[in-house]
């Protein structure tokens, strides 16, 4: 007697399936390997099969992640007002490369940056000197990037 319920059966993934997901995945926004393994393991793809289709996208540049660390240093600066240490540490949990980590990083426009800190403090102007930094260090910023960019002075 053959068991025709399939609900109790694995579902097998097809791996030309698995690229054109992947091609339409990568292409509504820039994704690093990490992004496109966890939409692969929702949809229950093997690792072998994760690897080769994420080898396949990069083969075809759909996924690139210098192109993807230089865009999330960009974004995060430029609209969410991170400092590089968060930054950092959000590419650093994608497990991308490490020196296209730090070349996105070298890349930050410095006048942006500048501006985010100062636009940060002045939005807490009248709290507790020490709460201000708190925020600051939470948003990812150093105490050199306080001095030098926000003439705040701290007490190390």
């Amino acid at each position: 007697m053959a068991n025709n319920d399939l609900s109790t059966q694995p579902i097998a993934v097809d791996t030309d399936a698995l690229l054109d997901r992947g091609q339409r995945y990568c292409a509504t926004a820039e994704r690093c390997p990490a992004d496109v393994e966890q939409l692969f393991c929702r949809l229950g793809a093997t690792r072998e099969q994760t690897d080769e289709v994420i080898g396949i996208l990069q083969q075809q540049d759909f996924i690139n992640p210098a192109r993807y660390c230089t865009a999330f240093v960009h974004d995060k600066v430029a609209f969410q007002g991170w400092g590089r240490m968060k930054v950092l540490a959000g590419l650093r949990a994608k497990r991308l490369p490490e020196q296209s980590i730090q070349d996105a990083l070298h890349n930050i426009d410095e006048t942006v940056y500048a501006a985010n800190i100062r636009k940060l403090i002045r939005s807490k102007r009248g709290q507790d000197r020490q709460k201000v930094m708190r925020f600051m260090l939470q948003r990812g910023y150093t105490f050199d990037d306080l001095r030098r960019y926000a003439d705040y002075e701290t007490d190390d």
